[in-house]
């Protein structure tokens, strides 16, 4: 059995399906809960698809006896980081539902650059992060108060995050790609994630969502011949 499979682990840290319909306008049908309950169980289905290509075992975060909505952000990451890393796993990945263009390569990339002792940071389009690395050093540095109150769900999240694990650990390496994630309307668009070996899952997720954008979009996929293991060839995503 590979080593990353019994040290590391994923924390799919996302908000039961019934909350970010609540708190999470992707569609023009806002009223409609049981319909944006279905798009963010769909993104959900499709982050733990990705997991588990990647051959690492995936625990959501609602799964996790201590998950409590109705505290802040940042406390309810802490608390559940804190539970999966007290499960014995050496290491943690942390992500979120709300990034559909996360590939397998960054998990695969994320977990080697912890086994090698390094804490990884994937950086998001908008200076938050779409993907965190940490260890059983979050355990004992006596910091993780400080870790809860951080700049979560803001711009200024990448920056302040990178500050404080280089000050704590010393050790911090960023992935090489951005990606978008999620929040509202504006955000959701087609691109390279709609391709490679999730095409399925992804296509279904977008089938959700097309019909309830608040704008057209007028053209054809590429096909999924056009990517390889999920990878996009060179070119831009189509244009809307």
């Amino acid at each position: 059995m590979s080593p990353l499979i019994t040290r590391t682990a994923v924390l799919l840290f996302s908000l039961p399906a019934s909350v970010s319909a609540e708190r999470k306008e992707l569609t023009r049908w806002r009223r409609n809960v049981r319909y944006q309950q279905r798009v963010w169980a769909q993104t959900t289905r499709l982050t733990i698809a990705k997991v588990s290509a990647a051959g690492l075992p995936c625990l959501p975060s609602s799964s996790l006896s201590t998950t409590d909505c109705t505290r802040p952000f940042g406390e309810q990451l802490q608390t559940a980081v804190r539970a999966v890393l007290s499960q014995g796993y050496e290491h943690i990945i942390v992500i979120g539902d709300d990034c559909p263009d996360l590939r397998v390569s960054d998990l695969r990339r994320a977990a080697a650059a912890l086994e090698s002792g390094q804490l990884p940071v994937g950086y998001d389009q908008r200076g938050g992060v779409f993907l965190l690395g940490l260890d059983q050093r979050f355990l004992t540095a006596g910091l993780t108060d400080t870790f809860g109150r951080l700049p979560w769900q803001t711009h200024t999240l990448g920056a302040a995050l990178t500050d404080f694990m280089t000050a704590s650990f010393g050790c911090v390496i960023g992935l090489s790609a951005t990606r978008a994630d999620w929040n509202d309307r504006a955000d959701v668009r087609a691109g390279t994630w709609l391709m490679g070996a999730f095409a399925g899952l992804a296509r279904q997720l977008w089938a959700l969502l097309t019909p309830a954008l608040p704008y057209p979009f007028s053209f054809s996929l590429p096909s999924v011949s056009d990517h390889y293991d999920g990878k996009a060839l060179l070119r831009g995503p189509p244009a809307a």
